[in-house]
């Protein structure tokens, strides 16, 4: 794994990520996979779904060229609910990568072609109405992965899928290493790595 340093990061980070599946498990809205509504869900087993979505952050990182440095937040599983608001007993397991190389805005439509380029290769399916600064494709297992491009330069990768509820917001516990921190004790992810090939 790439070496982690500290930080500096003003980006919600894992905590607004996690409200924002909230609201949007609410809409039965699907992730980066493209699913849909209930019926259409292709629902993963568990430890198989952890797997794949480490897989679909990795082979998305690997392919950028020349590499880049990052850290990853710890699996989060958001509760989906159906139009009553009920529980339907699936939940949306996430897993987010956040790259702490320095993009510059030149470099960024290089860095979403390179990901694209892979997942064709991979056989998987390109999203067509992503936004300038965000890619996305949906792999035939169910599983999904999306890049996206943030306000300040900072690059994310999310691997998505849905599950079986697991109870648990964080089925296998916290992230391998603490994501760094800012001085408002929230994650700090905003990238401070230079490459003069990327920055």
């Amino acid at each position: 794994m790439r070496a982690r340093v500290r930080v500096r990061v003003r980006v919600a980070g894992a905590v607004a990520a996690l409200l924002l599946g909230l609201g949007a498990a609410g809409c039965d809205s699907g992730g980066s996979g493209g699913s849909g509504g209930a019926g259409s869900r292709q629902v993963v087993a568990l430890d198989t779904a952890r797997s794949r979505l480490q897989e679909l952050v990795d082979g998305t990182t690997g392919a950028l060229t020349p590499a880049v440095h990052w850290a990853d937040d710890a699996f989060r599983a958001v509760p989906h609910e159906n139009a009553a608001r009920d529980n339907d007993g699936t939940a949306q397991l996430t897993l987010r990568r956040y790259v702490l190389t320095k993009v510059s805005a030149a470099n960024q439509p290089r860095l979403l072609e390179q990901v694209r380029a892979y997942w064709k290769g991979r056989g998987y399916t390109l999203h067509t109405d992503d936004s300038p600064d965000q890619a996305s494709a949906a792999a035939p297992d169910g599983t999904g992965v999306t890049v996206t491009v943030g306000a300040v330069g900072n690059v994310t990768v999310v691997a998505d899928a849905w599950v079986k509820d697991p109870g648990s917001t964080a089925p296998f516990g916290p992230a391998p290493s603490p994501l760094p921190t800012g001085k408002d004790g929230g994650p700090d992810t905003v990238p401070t790595f230079e490459d003069p090939a990327w920055s």
